[in-house]
C-alpha cells in the first residue's frame, strides 16, 4: 500500500475529500443558483472596479426580474490523477438557454485527506471571450465528506462558500458571501456514473 507523506493511503476511500468528490459528487447534478446584492452602499464603495460593478448589477437585476436561473454540473471523477485524485468539473448557468456563466474547473485532492487547490477557468455572459479569465482558490472539505468550505475570487471580490450534502447523498445546497453579496445554489444529483 503506498503511503503519502501525511501518512495516509493513496486508496483511502473515506478521506473527507475523496468521498466529497469522487463518491458523493461524480455524476450530473442539476437545480437552481440565485444572486443578489445584500448591500448596495457596500457594493458602492467597495474596489471591485467599474465592470464587476456594472456585472454584478445586471447579474442582480436579470435575477429579479426573470427568476432563478438554471444550474447544471458534470463532475467526473479521476481517482487516479495527481497525489490524491482530481475531479473535473464543467458547471453552466443559464436561463431561457442563454449561457450566463460557464465554469471549468479541476479539484486537485490534497493528500492530507480534506484539503482541495481548484484550478478555474471561468465565463460571464453570453459571448465567449468576452469576460473570461483563469485563477486558483482553495477548499476544505469537512464532515466526513457531507460538507465544504471554499474561499473563491469571484466579481473582484473574496467569497466564502459553505456546501452541504443531504443526508441522501443526492442533493447539495450551498450559500455563497461576500461583503455585499449572497448567491445560493440547490442542486439535486441527476445521474451518477455507471
Amino acid at each position: 500500500m503506498t503511503m503519502e507523506p501525511e501518512g495516509i493511503p493513496r486508496n483511502r476511500t473515506d478521506a473527507p475529500n475523496r468521498v466529497y468528490y469522487l463518491d458523493i459528487g461524480a455524476g450530473t447534478w442539476q437545480g437552481t443558483a440565485t444572486f443578489r446584492v445584500t448591500s448596495w452602499a457596500r457594493l458602492r464603495h467597495s474596489d471591485i472596479g467599474l465592470t464587476n460593478k456594472l456585472l454584478v448589477t445586471a447579474m442582480h437585476v436579470i435575477g429579479r426580474l426573470v427568476g432563478a436561473p438554471r444550474q447544471h454540473s458534470t463532475i467526473v471523477a479521476k481517482p487516479d490523477e495527481g497525489a490524491f485524485g482530481q475531479a473535473d468539473n464543467v458547471l453552466k448557468i443559464s436561463k431561457f438557454g442563454v449561457m450566463l456563466y460557464l465554469l471549468d474547473e479541476q479539484y486537485v485532492l490534497e493528500s492530507n485527506g480534506t484539503g482541495v487547490v481548484v484550478r478555474a477557468k471561468e465565463r460571464l455572459g453570453p459571448v465567449p471571450g468576452l469576460f473570461t479569465r483563469t485563477f486558483t482558490y482553495t477548499a476544505e472539505i469537512r464532515d466526513e465528506g457531507m460538507a465544504a468550505t471554499y474561499r473563491m475570487p469571484l466579481l473582484g471580490a473574496m467569497w466564502t462558500a459553505d456546501y452541504r450534502v443531504a443526508p441522501d447523498r443526492r442533493s447539495l445546497a450551498a450559500e455563497l458571501l461576500c461583503d455585499w453579496g449572497r448567491a445560493t445554489e440547490d442542486t439535486r444529483l441527476i445521474s451518477a456514473p455507471a
